[in-house]
């Protein structure tokens, strides 16, 4: 089947348009505008095929879809909404899944927006976590997906909890709905081995996996020495955990309070003056 640039045809239409009545409108308007004359476009039957965009995407096979989202992204061309439209009103297909196996970033990333959290691709999805082929961008959006579904993969989370991959899988496992003491293990020693800068990280994992035993470690370490944001994420892990702490600290003379203030315009975090 011919390719075909149908976002080139409409910009050209709608450049002429803007060039005959632009004035006749505010720039919201004409956004408003355009949006639904793109809308209107998909269902008008363009002269050089004889058929309109969603026809065109149509009547491709499933294979046809995936190599046409294949040759826009190869000319670096914007992909058509018709096309995103076809292929996800088909559901997850074979070859869509195919395209889990490829490498190339910008073809991964389509593949997971278009696919989503499917259960036919969640097991592939745990093995790019582990791949040394993919890069933080690519395991982000997986890992971005897998929460929405971390009941599902929780042996392959746990499975990855003992590679360099460990920190995707422990995000997910925060987002157990279910709960596993494996799981909490695995979150809470993480919490506990972690370095200063990522303390507060593991600490705001264990507030989102919402288990109350974490509560007197929380307690514990907000006790220390620690800075303004830690201390902040350990509070807001600790109340959200069911917990209080209600001791004054002084933070005045901090780095990153200072900072935190500066930038907010002399205000905390919480948007309030303060002396401490």
């Amino acid at each position: 089947m011919q390719f075909i640039d149908f976002d080139e045809i409409f910009n050209k239409r709608m450049a002429d348009m803007l060039e005959k009545h632009a004035e006749e409108h505010t720039e919201d308007e004409w956004e408003d505008l355009i949006a639904a004359a793109y809308r209107k476009f998909g269902d008008t039957v363009i002269r050089k095929i004889g058929k309109t965009p969603r026809q065109y995407f149509k009547e491709m096979s499933d294979g046809g879809l995936v190599e046409t989202l294949k040759e826009y992204l190869l000319q670096q061309l914007p992909v058509s909404d018709f096309l995103c439209e076809e292929i996800e009103s088909r559901g997850v297909f074979p070859e869509l899944l195919g395209l889990l196996q490829e490498t190339d970033e910008e073809l991964v990333h389509y593949a997971i927006n278009l696919i989503g959290a499917d259960r036919a691709a969640r097991g592939r999805y745990a093995e790019m976590l582990a791949s040394e082929d993919y890069d933080e961008h690519i395991k982000d959006a997986v890992a971005d997906v897998l929460k929405t579904c971390a009941d599902s993969v929780l042996e392959e989370m746990l499975a990855l909890c003992d590679t360099e991959n460990r920190a995707y899988a422990l995000e997910i496992l925060s987002k157990l709905k279910s709960k596993d003491d494996r799981a909490f293990s695995r979150l809470l020693q993480a919490f506990l081995e972690s370095e200063k800068k990522e303390m507060p990280l593991y600490a705001g994992y264990l507030a989102s996996y919402g288990d109350d035993r974490a509560l007197p470690y929380l307690l514990e370490e907000i006790e220390k020495d620690v800075g303004y944001i830690a201390f902040q994420e350990l509070k807001y892990a600790i109340e959200a955990l069911g917990g209080e702490y209600g001791k004054q600290r002084d933070f005045s003379s901090d780095p990153e309070y200072i900072a935190v203030k500066k930038a907010s315009g002399g205000t905390d975090i919480f948007g309030m003056n303060s002396k401490k």
